[in-house]
């Protein structure tokens, strides 16, 4: 795996990570109840039931955990925000939108619990990616030794070492996002 890093080139202020929480949006019109799919400091990645159209201003609280069993809410994120993007996906039964909204203005002490939780929820599953990912490595360098007593060990080999030339072409973006989160803003 490299060291090297290039920050990629796109129009999203922050990083995205994968991170699942309670969502409301609400105007006065209307409030949806939703999870996020994914999360920056700058923005959420969601779908709703209903559609909303670009540039609507909207409110948004987001419950965040204090664990991650989701059981205990630390406390509830609320800020101004905006529907930047919105896609329809159709299926058999209903419509479903796919939406990205853009923060406005968090306060400091909501942003910087939101950043650590993005922080603590993503780089302890991505350390433990990694960890994975390494000990398949060293499975593969025992079943050479194994290999020499046992027939079968060279099958189990040849099937690591195919997943490995996978994981090793992947495992960079396993570093950039330990890099992105160990330096999020």
């Amino acid at each position: 795996m490299t060291k090297n890093i290039e920050k990629k080139s796109n129009s999203r202020q922050h990083p995205r990570f994968i991170v699942v929480l309670p969502l409301q949006i609400s105007t006065e019109d209307f409030t949806l109840k939703t999870t996020s799919k994914n999360i920056s400091c700058s923005g959420v990645f969601c779908y709703v039931d209903r559609f909303i159209p670009i540039d609507t201003d909207i409110n948004v609280s987001m419950r965040i955990f204090n664990n991650s069993d989701g059981q205990k809410a630390q406390r509830t994120v609320k800020c101004k925000a905006k529907i930047v993007r919105i896609e329809t996906l159709k299926n058999r039964e209903n419509e479903t939108y796919r939406v990205g909204i853009a923060f406005g203005a968090i306060e400091g002490n909501d942003l910087a619990t939101l950043k650590k939780y993005i922080q603590k929820k993503n780089l302890k599953e991505a350390k433990e990616l990694k960890r994975l990912y390494l000990r398949l490595k060293e499975m593969a360098a025992r079943l050479v030794e194994v290999e020499e007593c046992h027939p079968t060990a060279e099958h189990f080999r040849k099937v690591i070492n195919t997943a490995i030339i996978e994981l090793d072409a992947a495992a960079h973006i396993l570093d950039y996002e330990i890099y992105e989160l160990k330096t999020l803003e």
